[in-house]
């Protein structure tokens, strides 16, 4: 299931990430893997199940996207601003996946931020589709998108 929305999850993350935050990614599978040091997610429900798309960022990229949207210096940028900006991505790149597939019966969840800890940067399950990027040739995160089958609640 993962693999039908890896496509959509790629364009309207790298739309999302150029039109709302000022910033161009490149998807590459080759960027080196990191711990990440913020973490936000959404999740699309269905009655057959629910698919999670999580990104993992650093906290450079984090706070360049965050000043970008609010149109101040990266200096001023502080933690909630950081989380607010991301769960604010999260529901924006969730909101464009939802109108991709709306003929499925997909709703969306609310957003979640947070910062991360330990392995939690880096964890993924097996059957997780692992989609990696960039911004200005150094890596900047990655998506991770899960379906979950079988019914569930927000």
């Amino acid at each position: 299931m993962t693999a039908q929305f890896q496509p959509v999850v790629m364009d309207v993350i790298s739309e999302v990430l150029e039109k709302m935050f000022y910033a161009m990614v490149d998807f590459d599978d080759n960027l080196a893997d990191k711990m990440y040091d913020f973490g936000s997610e959404i999740r699309m429900f269905n009655p057959r199940g629910w698919v999670g798309i999580s990104l993992q960022v650093s906290e450079e990229f984090a706070r360049m996207i965050t000043a970008n949207l609010l149109g101040v210096n990266e200096d001023q940028v502080g933690e909630d601003d950081l989380l607010d900006a991301l769960r604010e991505l999260a529901n924006m790149i969730g909101g464009n996946c939802q109108a991709y597939v709306s003929d499925e019966g997909w709703s969306l969840g609310l957003p979640r931020a947070w910062r991360t800890g330990g392995e939690e940067g880096r964890r993924a399950s097996a059957d997780a589709t692992e989609l990696r990027f960039g911004c200005l040739g150094e890596a900047a995160g990655r998506a991770v998108l899960e379906y979950v089958n079988g019914s569930a609640t927000n």
